[in-house]
């Protein structure tokens, strides 16, 4: 397939206002690419695109629910006539649910899939039918390590990144002779302010400041950011971020029952 230049391409990277979304549109605007920065909330997605701007880079921004898909297509509709073709496509929009499973409501578990995973279906869907039209482009989609890390304390959140990895590959083989790459990143725990997105259920409320702890001594976006444009540059399938989701995701193929353990501490 066609190796992507940053330099004038256009990058869609939605979540964008803050933690890794924000990381992404910064670096691509650091190597010369057309940011357009996406979220759910216009006031942070401006301030992303103009931080782009101050790095001299052509960035614009939009408010858009990643979990419409109507909102998705009309956002889709706008780029090209505001922008133009995209040529790489971030879905990075996330949030999690955390807490026993019997203490997570069924609300969770739909407001969870809409954006977890139907908000990643609706972009690909619409942007890679344009992609494939074309046979030029690159879709990332950000998963987590907890796809194959499983917790006993974030079934939701494991569930439905589990579901991005696999959507991923099934993508890559679909239009693998149509020039159009997919690529899936995991993150392990990055200092991000992700728990602002996050339901706490049930014991999970009580641990709320041991988890807000852990993600400050976390890894930066900007590691996360870099791994994208990398998976991008060469191609690559699947990109683990962080010495944990590495280990895990071996650990998973070769000691799967040291993952089991380690899901029930």
């Amino acid at each position: 397939m066609n190796r992507i230049d940053p330099r004038g391409a256009v990058v869609v990277v939605t979540g964008a206002g803050s933690g890794i979304g924000a990381a992404i549109a910064d670096r691509y605007a650091g190597l010369g690419a057309v940011v357009v920065a996406t979220d759910v909330d216009e006031s942070t997605a401006k301030a992303t695109a103009e931080a782009c701007r101050q790095r001299g880079a052509e960035a614009t921004s939009y408010q858009c629910d990643v979990a419409s898909s109507d909102a998705v297509t009309e956002l889709s509709q706008h780029i090209s006539v505001d922008v133009g073709k995209v040529d790489i496509l971030v879905n990075n929009a996330g949030v999690g649910v955390g807490g026993p499973f019997l203490d997570t409501t069924v609300d969770d578990w739909v407001w969870l899939r809409s954006i977890n995973i139907d908000g990643v279906v609706h972009g690909c869907r619409t942007f890679g039918r344009d992609m494939t039209d074309r046979r030029r482009g690159h879709i990332v989609n950000i998963a987590s390590g907890a796809a194959y890390l499983p917790n006993r304390r974030l079934a939701g959140y494991c569930a439905s990144k589990a579901a991005v990895v696999m959507l991923s590959r099934c993508l890559r083989a679909d239009w693998a002779n149509l020039d159009v790459g997919v690529s899936v990143v995991c993150p392990g725990v990055i200092n991000t302010p992700i728990l602002q997105n996050t339901r706490l259920r049930g014991s999970a409320v009580q641990e709320k400041e041991l988890l807000a702890k852990a993600f400050r001594v976390s890894h930066r976006p900007e590691s996360v950011a870099k791994a994208v444009t990398q998976a991008v540059r060469y191609n690559r399938e699947l990109v683990s971020v962080g010495i944990e989701t590495q280990l895990g995701y071996h650990a998973m193929r070769l000691l799967p029952q040291l993952n089991s353990l380690v899901a029930r501490a």
